[in-house]
């Protein structure tokens, strides 16, 4: 498995030969959630965010994989910067893989153990470490999920307000500091792409060309996503206006926990998508900037 400290220890590696590094902000349980930054700072920026649901924590790996792809391969163009944000729910994350062993406080092993059932077994487990599904945490038609509920649990608690929880609102700060043109969130299980969020019918053919072309590259499966809402990608679709996907990858021929024996698959179906999708908006933006120039 891909552990947090193993996280730490590739965004070091990453540090030690000159890739920016940095901070998004800190979990519930004061946990740092780090970035790494490819390519350049021209303001085309694309936000790639992954293990925001705690069990999917193979897509962190995903992440890292990816940006060592684009870094170990200096011929691929790049016309701007990927934000990667491997790992957005640490807790979590722990929790999955560790169980409440690593938590140092007494009740709050209690409280997760009570949320759980009273297993101790929290391989299954998407919330953090309050029992927030922060994916449905976001202020995009919050709480009004056909799957919400409305009190911590292991998935699907909206919290207790908009962006109550801390990962959420370092990832929302993130957001509003980098600008993306673009964002894409792995997800698993069931390879397919969600790419629809109220926009309007100008924004809305132009993000089902990107989906489309998305479906193309991976094989992956458009799906309109209708009754989910209140997720990261919702929200940069609705406050941005930018084109906004979130992607399950991974067979669904697997149950979760999902077998790491699969991650080859997976970066193979997505080994060059960011620098792709990216390098597609930059030229459309650019495109779009010329023509209402010549006007």
């Amino acid at each position: 498995m891909f552990l947090y400290k193993d996280l730490l220890s590739e965004v070091q590696q990453f540090c030690d030969h000159g890739v920016e590094t940095g901070i998004v902000g800190e979990s519930e349980l004061n946990q740092t959630i780090p970035y790494i930054f490819v390519g350049q700072k021209n303001g085309n920026y694309m936000i790639v965010q992954s293990a925001i649901h705690a069990r999917e924590h193979l897509t962190a790996l995903v992440a890292v994989c990816l940006a060592k792809r684009l870094l170990s391969n200096k011929d691929l163009t790049l016309n701007g910067g990927i934000y990667f944000v491997p790992m957005v729910n640490p807790d979590g994350v722990r929790l999955c893989q560790e169980g409440t062993e690593w938590i140092d406080n007494p009740e709050q092993k209690e409280y997760l153990l009570s949320l759980n059932g009273g297993s101790r077994d929290f391989s299954l487990w998407k919330a953090n470490a309050k029992g927030v599904d922060l994916n449905v945490n976001f202020d995009a038609d919050w709480g009004k999920g056909d799957q919400n509920v409305f009190q911590p649990a292991p998935q699907n608690y909206v919290g207790e307000y908009v962006e109550s929880a801390r990962e959420t609102q370092a990832l929302v700060e993130f957001t509003n500091l980098v600008k993306p043109i673009v964002t894409l969130s792995y997800h698993l299980k069931g390879e397919q792409i969600y790419w629809q969020f109220d926009q309007d019918d100008d924004r809305l053919a132009r993000d089902r060309q990107y989906a489309q072309a998305i479906s193309a590259y991976t094989s992956y499966e458009l799906v309109s996503g209708q009754g989910s809402v209140g997720g990261y990608k919702d929200w940069c679709i609705r406050e941005f206006k930018i084109p906004s996907f979130t992607i399950e990858v991974g067979s669904d021929q697997y149950p979760h926990p999902f077998p790491y024996s699969q991650l080859s698959a997976i970066i193979k179906q997505n080994e060059d998508l960011p620098r792709r999708l990216l390098n597609t908006v930059v030229r459309d933006k650019e495109k779009m900037e010329m023509t209402t120039f010549n006007r």
